[in-house]
């Protein structure tokens, strides 16, 4: 076989690979946990493009990062089938069909002020509790590690500051170093790869240089308007690279920036996207999309604004996570048998699903506290709340249907 016919078939392989990745960025609905059995059945078990084993210890490690969790499995899977190049149109072909179907909803001039979503925000409010107590299980089991997690929820409910999130992360990590004792596991070690140190130094000049544009803009009366792309970016991004615990750990921090702290979005805004996600196929993350979008059209801004809103949140919120997981990857064969760093992430991951927490909570206490005047309305919401959160435990009716019915119910009511 000549060079050129080994080059037009490593091509062809690789075009059947990108097109099962857009297929499954097309159908891959229910979150992180769905979309790991929806990868081993298209891409080991029909495909053969990797081995079982290969998936879950990518997997392993994609979940002890901050970041989409999914996003970087499947990132990483491109990169081990054909380098940074495929990596790059792997994740492109996953996150693609989700960020346009969301970014053509959070532009409809009318599509989001619809009364058919008057029901979606008790359906979020079980949504989350359901993530919270789905999550529990993920927490290895030590006193810590859940006086972390109770601990980090109720602060966050407490505190309404973004800032909570990155200190909460440190502790959490310093305090499951210094007080879980459990034996751990031993992981397979394979030969150590190359560390890719200008992925880490983009990782950290990307924080500065928007940010402190973005200060720098802020502060002289001059450019005030310009200076919102760079903010928005920076939120994002900060957002993407600090979400440990995935789409859930996210919804908890951007309700606490976009909600709670800079007041952009109203709970009623935030839970229509948040609901409306859990329709739509791909990467939990591209709920970024809908939040910049929808928070520059309440200030005002234009369809184009909007649609840069659209794709800043794409960017900034996928960059982190790509950045962090080609640096680290090839770091993490040599460091992941290291037991304190392996104690530290087990704090730190409490902590995530402390964030979910918190977000239940806050949630939940705007909707229970709006339930005062008992109208028929409201009795449809409690009923609306009980009937999602049994259906979810059920799991007899995937998520899609039950925010189509909830929409549908909706759209009854108004007429």
């Amino acid at each position: 076989m000549s060079q050129h016919d080994g080059a037009n078939i490593r091509k062809a392989r690789h075009y059947k690979f990108l097109r099962q990745v857009f297929w499954l960025g097309m159908t891959a609905f229910g979150g992180p946990q769905i979309h790991m059995s929806l990868f081993k059945r298209r891409l080991v078990d029909k495909s053969s493009f990797f081995t079982l084993e290969t998936l879950k210890e990518v997997n392993a490690f994609c979940s002890v990062l901050p970041g989409p969790t999914s996003t970087q499995t499947i990132s990483v899977l491109g990169w081990k089938k054909g380098g940074p190049g495929l990596a790059f149109l792997t994740l492109l072909a996953w996150a693609l069909p989700g960020a346009i179907t969301i970014s053509i909803i959070a532009l409809s001039p009318k599509f989001l002020e619809l009364k058919n979503f008057r029901f979606i925000q008790p359906m979020v409010a079980a949504f989350i509790i359901y993530a919270t107590i789905s999550m529990l299980p993920w927490i290895r089991k030590s006193f810590t590690n859940y006086s972390i997690f109770v601990l980090v929820g109720l602060l966050g409910f407490l505190f309404n500051s973004p800032f909570i999130f990155p200190i909460a992360l440190f502790l959490s990590g310093w305090a499951g170093f210094l007080f879980n004792k459990y034996t751990l596991f031993e992981m397979q070690v394979i030969e150590p790869q190359k560390i890719q140190w200008a992925n880490l130094i983009l990782f950290g000049l990307i924080f500065l240089i928007i940010g402190g544009g973005g200060l720098f803009l802020a502060e002289n009366s001059y450019y005030p308007k310009l200076a919102e792309p760079f903010i928005y970016f920076e939120n994002t991004y900060r957002i993407g690279a600090l979400s440990f615990g995935g789409g859930n750990t996210l919804a908890a921090m951007s309700y606490e920036q976009y909600v709670l702290f800079t007041k952009r979005l109203t709970p009623q805004e935030f839970n229509t996207g948040l609901g409306l996600l859990q329709a739509l196929p791909g990467p939990n993350f591209n709920f970024m999309i809908y939040l910049n979008s929808v928070s520059i059209k309440s200030e005002g801004g234009s369809i184009l604004y909007q649609l840069l809103g659209c794709l800043i949140g794409f960017i900034a919120v996928f960059l982190p996570g790509v950045l962090m997981v080609f640096f680290a990857y090839p770091l993490w064969n040599t460091i992941k048998n290291n037991r304190n760093i392996r104690l530290a992430l087990d704090g730190i991951f409490a902590s995530t699903v402390g964030f979910v927490f918190s977000t239940a909570l806050n949630i939940n206490n705007t909707f229970w506290h709006t339930t005062t005047d008992f109208t028929p309305e409201k009795y449809i919401g409690i009923l609306i709340f009980f009937t999602t959160l049994a259906l979810l435990f059920v799991k007899r009716i995937s998520p899609p249907l039950i925010v189509l019915f909830v929409i549908f119910t909706g759209y009854l009511f108004s007429n």
